[in-house]
């Protein structure tokens, strides 16, 4: 049988359970089970190559929820292992009010990429029509998709609220549009934990963390124990250098689990903070793992995309759309701000 067949006779026997086991939002995970993992020299579970790791965490939960996404997920969408395990990617940047018109690019229908660009162009969220990202990632998958047999198929899943941008005329008519997270959560119940199906989520790490008001958290109070939330490294709030260097032999890129290991007994201070984070006093409050793609110093900025600059229509509309919903001068709404920012910025993250 097929992946997906498999999966949908093994609930039918249990009845309709989930197939992940309930596993606590802590557990070890660096390979297929916790007495799998490889050790370091003191005994530890030690950093494992990150497609390796991403890949065999799906052996133990539906969902693996990955902050950033950057290109480690492309390079591991032409990974030939992740059909098999995978039946959704689930995203930030996607307008769910397209989703059958994605439906139909994604299977290889014929949809131009003009008219499919609504799709991550019309969020409710003006960086997500500047990503450089996602104007690769949805014709990757599509790429990908043609030579899948139909049970291997990859679905993308816009998770972004419905919003029309036609209509809208004021910041009230937005309003009814800002509640993210519950979209969220209720595209990944509805299409993804109720069809016993497994799938990649790709947000910001705000979306992903287990506890406070996060959609993880939310559809976590109907489906405990599924996800497996991985936070991507951006440097220390303090210490970086000297933590940095205790890294310096993990492999580019690597997972590392926060159970069992001396990034899980650090302080949570050494991490960032967000609003809504969960407290905690060790590791990263709320995520699981961490993804190493190297340090501080050598992490690239991601250019906004160039497509998206030279259309003059969609600029003009991004423009509407600011004065629609009174966005100051210097707000994201405007294209403008995207345009300093690259102007002023290096192609390094942190600093020029």
């Amino acid at each position: 049988m097929t992946r997906k067949l498999t999966r949908l006779a093994l609930a039918a026997v249990t009845g309709g359970a989930l197939l992940a086991a309930p596993v606590a939002a802590t557990a070890v995970f660096a390979g297929t089970s916790p007495n799998t993992r490889t050790p370091d020299s003191r005994g530890r579970a030690a950093p494992q190559d990150a497609q390796k790791a991403i890949l065999a965490a799906f052996d133990r939960y539906d969902v693996v929820a990955a902050a950033s996404p950057n290109d480690v997920f492309l390079d591991l969408l032409r990974n030939p292992a992740f059909p098999n395990k995978v039946d959704d990617i689930a995203v930030e940047c996607g307008n769910s009010l397209y989703q059958p018109l994605l439906d139909r690019y994604i299977a290889g229908e014929d949809v131009p990429l003009a008219e499919v660009r609504k799709v991550w162009r019309n969020t409710t969220q003006p960086s997500c029509g500047f990503s450089a990202f996602y104007d690769r990632f949805f014709p990757l998958v599509r790429q990908v998709n043609k030579n899948l047999p139909p049970a291997n198929k990859l679905r993308v899943l816009a998770c972004d609220p419905p919003i029309d941008w036609s209509k809208v005329t004021s910041p009230e008519e937005l309003a009814p549009f800002e509640e993210r997270d519950r979209t969220i959560a209720a595209v990944m119940k509805k299409e993804v934990l109720t069809k016993h199906r497994k799938a990649l989520m790709l947000f910001g790490i705000s979306h992903l963390l287990h506890g406070g008001g996060s959609a993880v958290a939310m559809y976590e109070q109907q489906f405990p124990g599924v996800t497996y939330t991985i936070v991507t490294h951006y440097g220390f709030q303090k210490d970086n250098d000297r933590l940095e260097a205790r890294m310096a032999n993990w492999p580019v890129p690597s997972v590392t689990p926060f159970h069992g290991t001396w990034l899980g007994e650090l302080d949570s201070s050494y991490f960032e903070s967000r609003p809504g984070q969960p407290a905690a006093s060790k590791g990263y409050p709320g995520a699981d793992a961490y993804l190493y793609t190297g340090p501080r110093a050598l992490i690239l900025r991601q250019p906004i995309a160039a497509g998206a600059v030279l259309d003059i229509e969609y600029i003009a509309e991004l423009r509407r759309r600011a004065a629609a919903v009174q966005d100051p001068p210097d707000g994201l709404m405007h294209p403008e701000t995207f345009f300093k920012h690259e102007l002023e910025s290096g192609p390094l993250e942190f600093g020029s």
